[in-house]
């Protein structure tokens, strides 16, 4: 058996699947295929793992990417738990030479990055998921994916991009009885997913896509790239909600992003441009009555 390359650690997990590093780097193309990859059984957080490693690392290089098993302290937007044993998580850090007005639209630009890779993957689940503002990826309103981003600064107009992603290969029961909801996995739709190579081909698709969106992002943001994500989006030209901490803030109809990624919101006062914060989407009830909120 060929020796994993030497910035590959693979430690053997009791998984049902598993990331075959050989055939992942030879799946790699563009700049991605140059990116320090790293895959280990358990960790505490990727996230957290890589946004260590950059700071002692310090500039320079490129893309660097650790993916675990089970993450027993993974977190997803606003700091809420997540494991994720019934899926891909992995975290991504991408150096972005860019001064900060430049960096908006970047969680935006990587959702539809995820998204564009799933129909590389199978067309099928690429006609299937809707992107959810501003860094969801669903099925029929049900989470596929979450994106988690910190930035650890790096100088002046330096910082790197700690992309943290949670991808469902399957639903996961326990998952759902935690959150109190339903979920989407690849399998629904992917019917013939191989369990062997599977999750190494997807895999695969997403870090193409993320090493094409930073080459892209780099040289124009996120401006090119908004009629691509409004194309895929689950709720446009649909009545929303937009809550904080399960307080409502503002409800109208989304009519999709700007440039800068900005949800637009089309209420009574006329046309607004909401940035993201710690704002949770919800579609609108019947009559526009606020339901219990649950994030």
């Amino acid at each position: 058996m060929p020796a994993d390359p030497p910035d590959f650690q693979a430690n053997p997990a009791p998984a049902p699947w598993r990331i075959d590093a050989p055939s992942l780097r030879a799946a790699l193309g563009g700049t991605a295929r140059d990116w320090l990859l790293e895959i280990v059984d358990e960790t505490g957080s990727t996230n957290a793992d890589l946004s260590r490693a950059v700071r002692e690392a310090g500039w320079g290089g490129g893309g660097r990417v650790r993916a675990a098993y089970r993450q027993s302290a993974g977190r997803g937007r606003q700091g809420r738990p997540w494991q994720g044993q019934a899926g891909l998580t992995f975290s991504v850090a991408l150096p972005l030479a860019l001064p900060p007005a430049r960096l908006s639209g970047l969680s935006l630009a990587v959702g539809l990055a995820l998204a564009e890779a799933l129909a590389d993957f199978e067309p099928a689940l690429g006609r299937a998921v809707g992107l959810k503002w501003p860094n969801d990826l669903q099925i029929d309103e049900r989470k596929l994916a979450g994106i988690l981003i910190e930035s650890v600064p790096a100088g002046p107009e330096r910082v790197w991009a700690v992309i943290g992603i949670g991808l469902n290969l399957v639903r996961d029961p326990a998952m759902e009885a935690a959150l109190g909801r339903e979920l989407a996995g690849v399998t629904e739709i992917a019917t013939g997913f191989d369990v062997v190579q599977g999750p190494t081909a997807l895999l695969a698709a997403v870090l193409n896509r993320l090493a094409a969106m930073h080459a892209d992002f780099l040289a124009q943001g996120f401006g090119p790239m908004a009629p691509r994500w409004c194309a895929h989006d689950a709720y446009r030209d649909q009545p929303v909600r937009l809550l904080h901490d399960g307080r409502l803030l503002a409800q109208g109809m989304a009519r999709g992003v700007d440039g800068e990624g900005h949800l637009l919101l089309e209420t009574d006062a006329g046309l607004q441009r909401i940035a993201s914060g710690e704002l949770s989407l919800r579609p609108a009830t019947a009559g526009g009555a606020v339901a219990g909120a649950q994030a």
